[in-house]
């Protein structure tokens, strides 16, 4: 029996760069096959993430390398009585070339002003995701809070709790972050100097060709004794103005969060970090201005 197809997921991005006169410009995809003027975006492929899959979109059809922002939201429309869920990220244009997209699947690619952008797109859809993307506004600076991936259980082991390791899940869990995080073009990695923390991001360093930068004012052990460590650390981070991941740990996490953001309420708050999991923080000028949930990576 052939099971019944919920939905089709699928991933896309406004992408967006600055002209030599410091003005926004917005990429418009043209599809053949649809002879219409799009946002790039495409099908989830098996075994791949949304934002996976938003990055991969954006590499093909534009032939542009992205720098990701924040989830812009996501729209609803049906393929042959089966709803097509679509969700966008904003990106960046990046100056790494990546080659020119398939003239099949499109033909040309305009940079444009948003007016323009808007009133060349053509479906409604596509234009209220640039019109969500224009108000809330470009550049922001990812800071990712990541938890550990899932490790050996404190009552099976014997030693000192800072060696406790990953156990096979959380190593296959590590081994699959890259993808998820690769979109946001990260340039340093934190870590506590627990053993499970710096095993979750060694292969992701290792891939990125980053040296890990590991800390004990991201440890249990440090958060015992100085509250504030962690939070320093973090704000010390964001004020340089790099595109950071931290792993730590979850008594950590969500304290570090909610002091970060203050009084503000995102909706991400509510969902508590799993194994492997994280919160992606989008600051602006030194302040949050978005959160996503960025789950586990797929197995």
């Amino acid at each position: 029996m052939v099971e019944a197809i919920e939905s089709i997921p699928a991933a896309g991005a406004v992408l967006w760069r600055h002209n030599e006169a410091g003005k926004i410009e917005i990429a418009v995809i043209h599809r053949p096959r649809y002879d219409d003027w799009s946002l790039p975006k495409g099908k989830v492929e098996i075994g791949e993430s949304l934002i996976a899959c938003a990055f991969r979109e954006v590499l093909e059809e534009t032939g542009v390398t992205p720098v990701f922002g924040p989830e812009l939201g996501q729209t609803v429309y049906d393929v042959e009585g089966i709803p097509k869920v679509v969700r966008y990220w904003a990106a960046k244009a990046s100056d790494v070339p990546y080659g020119e997209p398939n003239p099949e699947e499109v033909d040309a690619v305009e940079w444009l002003a948003p007016k323009a952008a808007r009133k060349k797109l053509t479906l409604k859809d596509d234009k209220s995701i640039l019109d969500f993307f224009l108000d809330f506004g470009p550049d922001t600076t990812p800071l990712i809070l990541l938890r550990h991936a899932k490790a050996v259980k404190r009552s099976e082991w014997d030693g000192d709790d800072g060696d406790r390791p990953l156990d096979v899940y959380g190593q296959n869990q590590a081994k699959r972050l890259l993808p998820t995080y690769l979109p946001f073009a990260i340039t340093e990695i934190h870590t506590s100097d627990a053993i499970r923390c710096m095993e979750t991001v060694e292969p992701m360093a290792r891939s990125l060709d980053i040296q890990t930068l590991v800390t004990a004012d991201l440890s249990e052990y440090r958060h015992e004794t100085h509250k504030e460590s962690a939070l320093d650390y973090a704000q010390e981070l964001m004020e340089s103005g790099k595109s950071a991941i931290i792993c730590s740990h979850n008594p950590i996490l969500p304290k570090l969060l909610k002091k970060l953001i203050g009084k503000k309420n995102f909706k991400e708050l509510d969902r508590k970090l799993e194994p492997g999991e994280a919160w992606v923080l989008h600051h602006r000028n030194g302040e949050i201005v978005a959160i996503d949930w960025a789950p586990e990576p797929l197995a």
